[in-house]
């Protein structure tokens, strides 16, 4: 059995794609789901600066859409807390 000791904890590269690639991901599913809820996914899509003018579902196969190394803003809570009411 081969010990890791940690290496990919401290591999930025490795911690960086798997950052850009899980961002490219919540793009992807944002436009998907657009028709669907639309206020929540451009909530999402906020973080990135995109709007609804930016939704191109042919984008979906690009897996480097999003420019490596900008920023992304903070995002806003997409979906109010259901409480549930004991009657």
């Amino acid at each position: 059995m081969i010990k890791n000791h940690g290496k990919k904890k401290n591999d930025p590269v490795r911690l960086n794609t798997i950052v850009y690639t899980t961002l490219e991901i919540v793009r992807k599913i944002s436009f998907l789901l657009n028709p669907i809820i639309p206020e929540s996914s451009l909530k999402a899509l906020k973080i990135f600066n995109l709007s609804q003018k930016d939704i191109k579902l042919e984008t979906i196969t690009n897996n480097e859409f999003l420019i490596k190394g900008s920023n992304i803003n903070k995002i806003d809570i997409l979906f109010k807390k259901i409480e549930k009411k004991d009657d």
